[in-house]
């Protein structure tokens, strides 16, 4: 049995750092510093999800908008590649189509090229032009025959109440996605503090019922023992309460999580080198060791009861 929570160890933390890592490379792959902005590029293939489409109905033109690259392509109404523009780094930023102009731009910088061609028109200062700082999302499933629509890394247009794929790229790109790398950290986190939360488990149940309690030991050793089981008690009431009322569409509690997120953290940031001073026996660091682990795991059942409350809302 050791062997194979060992196994599965070695497998948790390797996927925990392969997600780590394989997020970061996306990254390098798509965040891009463009310094000659004044010319059109060409087609961006980077793994990056799109992050806004716009349309010019005049022009047949469909903007396929790129955040972190700060990246536009332009295709025709069949998805024949027509050019691309590209500006220097910006974090967080916005797209635009008007008076037969592409802007690109966040809250300091924008820059402006025609809309038909391409051609680099200006770079301004974003406040003095009236930007909207804003974008269209168009995931829907109520089609409307002849518009075009969008999701993570496809454009479409809609037919008979189906979609046709205008824009389209490889399922390798979901590799590098953010929330595909988000949920095997996630997951992986999740199952190296179950092996955790098993061991810890193990060496508690050897120690006598007595010395469980809290009967026996420092002051500082009950103390601790108190604190945790009571986080740990209230954790789980939150969670509990807060699912039951989002049944009946009342979410007073969901903000709550913040403050029981920093009460968490600084909490056991102070519990922590309380118990490092008050030189615990073996039994119990092997108790404070237990419930620290209680108090995370209802931590985290507290955090995902706000993620339910939402789901099963009416």
């Amino acid at each position: 049995m050791s062997k194979f929570k060992n196994t599965l160890r070695i497998i948790f933390t390797a996927l925990f750092v392969f997600a780590i890592v394989i997020f970061l490379a996306g990254r390098l792959l798509c965040v891009s510093d463009n310094a000659d902005y004044t010319a059109t590029q060409p087609e961006f293939f980077g793994p990056e999800e799109i992050f806004t489409v716009l349309y010019d109905a005049e022009l047949g033109q469909i903007y396929v908008c790129y955040n972190d690259a700060s990246y536009v392509n332009v295709y025709s109404e069949e998805g024949e590649f027509l050019w691309a523009v590209s500006t220097p780094y910006l974090r967080n930023a916005y797209f635009e189509l008007s008076e037969k102009r592409l802007i690109v731009y966040n809250s300091y910088d924008a820059y402006v090229y025609n809309s038909e061609n391409g051609a680099f028109i200006e770079k301004i200062n974003s406040e003095d032009y009236e930007l909207d700082y804003g974008w269209e999302n168009e995931y829907t499933d109520d089609f409307e025959n002849g518009k075009f629509y969008f999701d993570t890394y496809g454009v479409y247009i809609a037919e008979e109440g189906d979609l046709r794929a205008i824009v389209s790229r490889p399922l390798w790109h979901w590799i590098f996605n953010p929330g595909v790398c988000f949920f095997i950290t996630l997951c992986s986190a999740f199952g190296l503090g179950i092996l955790l939360f098993i061991e810890q488990s193990a060496e508690y149940r050897k120690i006598k019922p007595s010395k469980q309690a809290g009967d026996k030991g420092n002051r500082t050793a009950k103390f601790l023992l108190k604190y945790f089981k009571a986080s740990s008690a209230v954790h789980i009431i939150y969670a509990a309460l807060n699912v039951i009322l989002a049944i009946f569409e009342i979410y007073v509690l969901c903000p709550v999580i913040m403050l029981l997120g920093i009460h968490f953290i600084v909490s056991n940031i102070v519990l922590v080198n309380v118990a490092g001073r008050a030189k615990l026996t073996g039994n119990e660091k092997k108790i404070f060791d237990y419930w620290a682990i209680c108090g995370l795991a209802s931590f985290i059942i507290a955090f995902f009861s706000v993620f339910a409350s939402v789901i099963i809302a009416p």
